[in-house]
């Protein structure tokens, strides 16, 4: 018996990222089947993780009464147009990021599960995160002052496979697979965003990766972590030469509704060696009128002009976070599955969800087309 009634769910893409999943979809649900276009990946998948079914065909599991959610893990391009799918088939969602990845499919998607009325949680849920609750309750305590400009977000290499999920056009790049994360987190810290400006280009139009069929072996000779995948993943060569179509190198810069400005980095070609190198910069900086909040992972540092009991002024104060090892992928699969069991709305919601898409999106076309770009959502 699982803990909630309505837990009964199917994933969608049996890749890397549903390895993640699926141990929390069984400690929280139950794995009614597994999904994926690569017949092998499917059968595989269902007989290594204990699902009753599988399906090579998404309508076909669309179609089976006994699913209430769908988890959508698969490529950032056809995000949204599963999402109105499995919207129209009356299932509940849970989407991995971005929610999309152009206009025409975002609308599209926000239509159909207003129309049918599902609950839809978007990733990444930052509005669970121990971390960022955290540089919330001390953004609201007004030690920043009036918040004036912020930076987000840095780059790393690019990744070791998946030509069509990270390098394509269409998939968007590093803004939709990485800079995701800072403008999620910045939407929670600071709330919705009201016109874009981007930068980007290619700035590396060839790259070498592990090819797919490489992935699918490893994904179907044996059950794997997330983290044995990607062990085994470094000891094959890098040897199918790709061209990168999407811009490899952005810089998102925001307009926010409370007044301040800020800028996303996001890109595929700084190397690791630097990024994750000693001195490593915070994720996130925002400084205000008379103090600034920094943001690692794992904690958070806050320096300011206001006098309180915990804040003399003229120091910086360290805040460690006891819970660095919490997951948002394991928070978000409970809280669905709870959503759905107890009819509430899920934190990470449809509407902010295609905000956060509608920047990225609207970053692009900005760069694309040298100017300012205005947003239409909010949340």
């Amino acid at each position: 018996m699982t803990p909630f009634e309505n837990g009964r769910c199917g994933i969608l893409g049996c890749g890397v990222v549903a390895l993640r999943y699926i141990p929390y979809v069984k400690k929280y649900g139950d794995l009614v089947a597994v999904c994926d276009k690569v017949p092998e990946r499917a059968a595989n998948f269902k007989n290594f993780y204990g699902a009753k079914k599988y399906y090579t065909d998404f309508n076909d599991m669309l179609s089976e009464p006994d699913i209430d959610i769908v988890f959508i893990l698969t490529g950032m391009s056809i995000h949204a147009k599963q999402v109105a799918q499995a919207a129209r088939a009356k299932k509940h969602i849970l989407v991995q990021k971005p929610l999309a990845t152009n206009m025409e499919d975002l609308k599209k998607a926000v239509e159909e599960v207003k129309k049918n009325r599902v609950k839809v949680l978007v990733e990444p849920n930052v509005q669970q995160s121990p971390l960022y609750l955290k540089a919330k309750e001390v953004l609201e305590d007004g030690v920043l002052g009036e918040v004036l400009w912020f930076r987000a977000g840095l780059g790393r290499g690019p990744p070791a496979w998946g030509s069509e999920t990270f390098f394509s056009r269409e998939a968007g790049g590093p803004l939709f697979d990485l800079g995701v994360y800072e403008i999620s987190a910045i939407t929670f810290l600071l709330g919705p965003a009201k016109r874009v400006v981007g930068m980007a280009k290619t700035s590396v139009p060839e790259t070498t990766i592990v090819p797919d069929e490489t992935v699918t072996e490893i994904l179907s000779s044996s059950p794997v972590s997330y983290m044995e995948f990607f062990n085994l993943l470094s000891r094959y060569p890098k040897s199918k030469k790709i061209r990168v179509t999407a811009e490899d190198n952005t810089f998102t810069c925001l307009e926010m509704e409370n007044g301040s400005l800020g800028c996303i980095i996001s890109n595929f070609i700084t190397p690791y060696e630097i990024r994750f190198g000693e001195g490593d910069a915070p994720r996130i900086e925002i400084y205000g009128t008379i103090g600034a909040l920094f943001i690692w992972q794992d904690r958070l540092a806050v320096k300011t002009e206001k006098k309180t009991s915990r804040y003399y002024g003229d120091s910086w104060y360290v805040i460690p976070m006891d819970d660095v090892q919490w997951d948002y992928m394991e928070a978000s699969t409970k809280h669905i599955i709870e959503c759905v069991a107890e009819d509430k709305d899920p934190l990470p919601n449809i509407s902010w969800g295609a905000h956060v898409s509608e920047i990225m999106i609207k970053s692009l076309e900005s760069a694309r087309a040298g100017k300012a770009m205005d947003l239409t959502t909010t949340f």
